[in-house]
């Protein structure tokens, strides 16, 4: 791939509570966002998605210029379905199998819920799905990147989704509605006017806790932490979505210590929307570079970048 990965299009579709991504009472009208017919026995989290990406291609100009074998997906998720399968099992040891709803039936798997998602936008070069905790979202543009660069698709849609608390995040906030971004290697972008906002980079990475709390380990940490920053030129603002993990203690740390400008921490959710909302908000509204660091308990870590284009014209930088 010749040139950079840039972002084309942004859309969101997360409760309105400030900061916040959990809701109590009804926020997401299906008939609203998506249509009256075709939609409302999706799960939850799958409408977030379709919502969410449609506000995206619309923003990007569309997916037209691309043919559909050249069109990609790539969505992270931790808890999308968490509800569903409680509901599963809660029908099944109650009763028998023959009472789980037909229409939920299909989603047996994670990785049903982007099917929808595929075929609404053609997406037909490839179509991914990646759980891994807190930084799935980070992980699905990383892995959705290489793909581009290896000439495997010309655009793509990058998500995350959230429904609720997945298993492994006892005590965190859940997550509620889908983030997704357009991506395409600039040149392509700019060859048809596509509204460039910013160029983005994401890498994911895995620190054991107990090697985090050690001198060897903080200082592997706050390696990474330099190179990423390194990566986005001079003096990033790091925007940091934590958790009072050992991992998490330790970038905080690095970034202390690499002397490095840093937005206000959010707390960490249940799920990997968090880490990628708070970097898709950042395009075509900073004017400047902005790193966003998450890590987990279990010694997951990633780190999204945000790099303006020149010509991009941003409205002014604002807290990420």
């Amino acid at each position: 791939m010749n040139g950079e990965v840039v972002v084309t299009g942004v859309g969101v579709v997360v409760p309105e509570r400030g900061e916040g991504i959990h809701a109590t009472g009804p926020w997401f009208d299906v008939v609203e966002e998506l249509g009256p017919r075709g939609y409302k026995y999706l799960p939850p989290a799958s409408q977030y998605l379709l919502a969410a990406a449609r506000r995206a291609v619309a923003g990007g100009g569309g997916l037209g210029h691309v043919p559909a074998h050249r069109r990609a997906a790539a969505v992270g998720t931790n808890g999308a379905l968490r509800s569903y399968f409680d509901d599963a099992d809660r029908a099944v040891t109650a009763g028998h199998s023959d009472d789980l709803s037909p229409a939920g039936a299909p989603y047996f798997a994670v990785n049903v819920l982007s099917g929808r998602l595929a075929s609404e936008h053609q997406l037909k070069a490839f179509s991914l799905t990646l759980t891994s905790p807190r930084v799935a979202g980070f992980e699905a543009a990383e892995t959705g990147a290489r793909a581009l660069a290896l000439g495997r698709a010309d655009v793509l849609l990058v998500a995350a989704m959230e429904h609720g608390l997945p298993h492994h995040a006892p005590g965190l906030e859940p997550e509620q509605g889908a983030v997704a971004l357009v991506m395409e290697p600039r040149h392509l972008a700019e060859e048809r006017g596509a509204p460039v906002l910013g160029t983005c980079f994401t890498r994911a990475g895995f620190a054991p806790p107990a090697l985090a709390s050690t001198p060897e380990g903080r200082r592997r940490l706050a390696g990474q932490v330099e190179t990423a920053a390194a990566r986005l030129g001079t003096d990033p603002i790091v925007c940091p979505v934590l958790d009072d993990s050992p991992v998490s203690r330790a970038l905080a740390a690095a970034v202390r210590n690499a002397g490095l400008t840093t937005r206000p921490a959010l707390a960490a959710g249940g799920g990997c929307l968090t880490p990628l909302l708070r970097l898709a908000r950042l395009f075509g509204t900073a004017g400047q570079p902005h790193l966003v660091i998450t890590a987990t308990a279990e010694g997951n870590f990633a780190f999204g970048g945000m790099r303006p284009i020149r010509s991009a014209q941003p409205t002014g930088s604002q807290p990420c």
